[in-house]
């Protein structure tokens, strides 16, 4: 009996790691670029299209947004990652839904479930 209820206490610790440790953002260094001193998150402009000034691409930053994230929170996350990477400006190449999966109920029938994805590229401006 106690090694069924050590085993249970260990399941659940481990489910619970799991879920903490989920988070719906990240970033990813490009591995050939240059690396560059943190800069100041407010300072990071968000723009949709690729600049004309001449520029390097550090990285991507990715969120997945949920109903329960306001604007300023997924701007603020997407700064903060972008200015990790030392970016002056994060270009929006991609904002879009996609097909999570499809959920059956009873009453209502199959549905679509669909979850949101915004993708940018870190950039610095050449000086």
């Amino acid at each position: 009996m106690n090694a069924k209820k050590i085993s249970i206490l260990a399941l659940t610790l481990l489910a619970a790691g799991t879920v903490a440790c989920y988070h719906p953002y990240g970033s990813r260094l490009y591995p050939d670029r240059p690396r560059f001193r943190p800069s100041d998150p407010a300072a990071v402009e968000l723009i949709r299209r690729e600049p004309r000034r001449d520029h390097i691409q550090l990285g991507e930053v990715w969120i997945r947004p949920t109903w329960r994230m306001d604007r300023f929170f997924v701007e603020g996350v997407l700064r903060e990652k972008a200015a990790a990477m030392g970016a002056d400006a994060l270009v929006i190449v991609a904002d879009r839904f996609f097909r999570e999966g499809v959920v059956f109920s009873y009453w209502h029938g199959p549905r679509t479930v669909y979850e949101r994805q915004i993708v940018g590229v870190a950039i610095r401006f050449r000086r």
